[in-house]
């Protein structure tokens, strides 16, 4: 699988907002390449008011099988920032294999929902990037589903 790369971004891909969620999955291919996958990490995209990617952030060598807590300790750090600026926030696990959610990626998942629920922060979306490809978790369930 070949990576994303800044050529491949459309024209103007700055100013597309990350609620398009094919641009979403795109960004999640750019910012976490192969060896962060095949190492294990978690990626983040903040975005601003209008849900534009600003600054990535990776944590990196996390392994295949950690769980939720080097999310939950980077997520703490950074979710009163954007809360503060109401910006947005795009999640995303790298792992080495796989193109179906794992129950530590369903964990992952369910964690930054709690978290930025918490905190006031919307969550665009929490993708997977494997070595086989970047998968996008469903939305979580609002109060009027």
């Amino acid at each position: 699988m070949a990576d994303m790369t800044f050529q491949d971004l459309p024209p103007r891909a700055a100013e597309i907002p990350l609620t398009d969620v094919r641009m979403a999955g795109d960004v999640i291919d750019l910012i976490i390449g192969e060896a962060d996958r095949d190492n294990g990490c978690v990626g983040l995209m903040i975005c601003d008011e209008q849900h534009r990617g600003v600054q990535p952030v990776v944590l990196h060598d996390l392994g295949d099988e950690t769980g939720p807590d080097g999310l939950v300790g980077l997520l703490e750090l950074v979710l009163p920032l954007v809360a503060e600026s109401r910006g947005s926030l795009l999640v995303a696990r790298g792992r080495p294999r796989g193109t179906a959610a794992d129950d530590v990626d369903r964990a992952w998942h369910q964690t930054a929902i709690d978290l930025c629920a918490g905190h006031g922060v919307r969550l665009l979306g929490f993708h997977v990037a494997t070595g086989d490809g970047v998968f996008r978790l469903p939305d979580p369930l609002t109060a009027a589903s």
